[in-house]
């Protein structure tokens, strides 16, 4: 009998065994499938061409995928090989060479991978039409996306797979042949070596985590570069997750084994123990488990939180049907005679006065207004115009300045570059002032002239001060029905309007338009989040599997000297609660300085989107708990 037949012999009397592992292959490979097939779409292509990070969003996120499916394949076929090890020695027991063993195993592997490839990629092609669907609505694309295969999307895909299991198959194939006959006889009687104390990497790993914390949140108040900031604290975090699991949790564990009033209470001595003895093992899982947890929240946080970014500042950059530069009041008259006698309706009108005026600031080394000029307005102004937007109460409150204060609104042009300048002395025609907060408000759109420079919101007694001196500048706000086909009506505006079209500013929807990309944002980091959660707890399965294989003997032998079941069960739940509670608690806290570190980026508020993120997660760990506690219990207590 060849090797191939053998390694399909093999892979049909297993395949209760990897039947978890080629679910999760074969969902992966649909989903991968979508991501690829989306960069080939020539009409989603035509669609997004005015969303220049289209592309790179579904490459990233491609890529994203790939590495997560690498770790948990890799992780995965390790504990397929420690199983069979007893199987494996058998064979060479039997005669057969260590290379022939690894030449089957290699290729079982392959054909394990092809088989997900076989069946992934015709419910990739399926729902690919669902997919571009959802994709198109979260996108508000107007077009329909049609139902195509992509040829290249499939070459792709075999490519990236075929290269995966090939390499897997080979690393199988080298881990067998290099085994020797009594490791392979007596791998289930090897026991788990003490793990070394190294109190220097500990500490590391903590003030690693703690120093990208501190970079993350401080982006605000330190004005550290993004990119530095953001890299400095991916790589310190994720080094220190390692360094937490592989040396903190170590010192820790071993602490609480020495206690006895700890310890020796119940079962804990035993689900303590067994912890702490195969740290040396797992804890690069647990590190990865945490990792891929905060991924996981992480993804489905700023998913949510993308979506409702978007339709914000969309609203800051066109929050007006049109608005027109007014001289008289004769000119308003004319124009809402003009509305009355067109198709649409008027709903609602505001009128903002503002003038220009050179902004210095105290630190002559910050640049914040380009040419150094900004809008100064009343805080009266800005009051009834957010009550005619609708803007809650409590954001007047926040931003009211008082004698000696000066609120700074961001520009509508600016999306993910925010100025922070609270507490930061400003000179305002020979007066100073402190600036109370910083915020992001809709008042002028983003408008020509005007959507580019900063807004000052001043008290109203010293707003009237100063624009003595000054040209004072209207600007009519109106809010009509059926303003995206407002075109005919903005033209006969214009005739009334002295300067004409130049000082008409319609509702321009490519402002609109510029956040589509957010909207895709949205989708694919849903579908990331998936992943994520679905490789998160496959791979704690296979790791708590393997940790079930190795307590069977010890439990047994415990039930032999009259430990009950109820014991066990206490001490099982207890062990895999500690595994889990562990890597999820660190991930759910790393996810909650990423979002932390987001908000500072955008200058926005995402707790509810960070708790909803984290519920779903603490509600699919609690399930996976109780069901895995279950099976453990089966295994172990025959």
């Amino acid at each position: 009998m060849n090797c191939f037949k053998i390694a399909y012999k093999l892979l049909k009397n297993n395949f209760k065994l990897y039947e978890l592992y080629l679910t999760v292959l074969v969902v992966n490979v649909a989903i991968y499938y979508n991501f690829v097939a989306m960069s080939y779409n020539e009409t989603y292509i035509q669609l997004t061409q005015h969303l220049q990070s289209a592309s790179i969003i579904s490459i990233t996120c491609g890529f994203i995928l790939i590495c997560t499916v690498i770790f948990f394949m890799w992780h995965s076929n390790a504990f397929f090989l420690k199983q069979r090890q007893k199987e494996t020695g058998l064979y060479m027991l039997m005669g057969i060479s260590s290379s022939k063993v690894g030449m089957v195993f290699a290729i079982e592997s392959i054909m394990l991978g092809a088989l997900s490839l076989v069946l992934g990629l015709p419910i990739g092609i399926s729902f690919s039409k669902l997919f571009f669907m959802l994709l198109g609505k979260a996108s508000f694309l107007d077009a329909e996306l049609p139902f195509t295969v992509s040829i290249h999307a499939i070459v792709h895909l075999i490519i990236v797979f075929v290269i995966i299991f090939i390499v897997l198959g080979f690393r199988n194939y080298n881990v067998v042949k290099k085994s020797q006959l009594i490791n392979m006889i007596n791998a289930a009687k090897k026991n788990s070596t003490v793990p070394k104390l190294n109190y220097t990497k500990g500490i590391l790993g903590i003030l690693l985590i703690i120093g990208g914390y501190i970079i993350g949140i401080n982006i605000r108040q330190k004005e550290i570069d993004l990119l530095i900031a953001s890299t400095s604290t991916l790589i310190m975090v994720c080094l220190g997750t390692y360094l937490l699991f592989g040396s903190f949790l170590t010192i820790v564990l071993s602490k609480l084994i020495k206690n006895k009033n700890i310890v020796y209470k119940n079962v804990r001595v035993i689900c303590l123990n067994n912890i702490f003895f195969r740290l040396k093992l797992s804890y690069r899982t647990l590190a990865m488990t945490a990792i891929l947890v905060a991924s996981a929240v992480s993804a489905f946080s700023i998913s949510l939180s993308f979506k409702q970014f978007a339709y914000n500042n969309a609203k800051m950059e066109a929050p007006y049907s049109f608005s027109y530069i007014s001289s008289d009041g004769k000119t308003k008259d004319e124009v809402e005679a003009i509305i009355k006698k067109s198709k649409h309706k008027l709903l609602d009108s505001n009128e903002i006065k503002f003038f220009l005026s050179p902004i210095q600031y105290e630190n002559k080394r910050k640049k914040v207004d380009n040419s150094n000029e900004a809008i100064i307005t009343s805080y009266s102004q800005i009051e009834k115009t957010l009550e005619h937007l609708n803007y809650k109460n409590s954001i007047l409150k926040q931003i009211k300045p008082n004698k000696n204060e000066i609120t700074f609104i961001l520009n509508a042009n600016t999306i993910a570059s925010p100025i922070f300048v609270k507490g930061e002395t400003v000179k305002l025609e020979g007066r100073n002032y402190v600036i109370k907060d910083d915020i992001k408000l809709p008042f002028t759109g983003n408008v020509p002239n005007y959507g580019k420079k900063n807004v000052y919101v001043l008290p109203d007694s010293e707003y009237e001060k100063i624009k003595t001196s000054k040209e004072e500048i209207t600007l009519e706000t109106i809010q009509i029905t059926n303003q995206e086909n407002s075109g005919e009506l903005i033209n006969k505006i214009s005739e009334v309007v002295p300067g004409g079209l130049e000082k008409v500013y319609p509702h321009v929807t490519r402002y609109v338009n510029e956040y589509y990309d957010l909207g895709i944002l949205f989708f694919l980091g849903m579908f990331l989040s998936i992943v994520f959660i679905i490789s998160t707890f496959s791979t704690l399965f296979f790791k708590i599997l393997s940790n079930a294989l190795m307590d069977r003997e010890q439990f047994m032998m415990l039930k032999k000297i009259g430990m009950s079941k109820k014991e066990v069960e206490k001490a099982i739940y207890m062990q895999i609660g500690i595994e889990l509670l562990i890597p999820v608690t660190v991930g759910i806290i790393h996810s909650i300085f990423a979002m932390l570190m987001l908000q500072q980026i955008l200058n926005a508020s995402f707790i509810f989107q960070t708790l909803i993120g984290e519920g779903l997660v603490i509600l699919i760990n609690i399930i996976f708990y109780i069901k895995m506690s279950k099976n453990y219990v089966k295994m172990v207590y025959i």
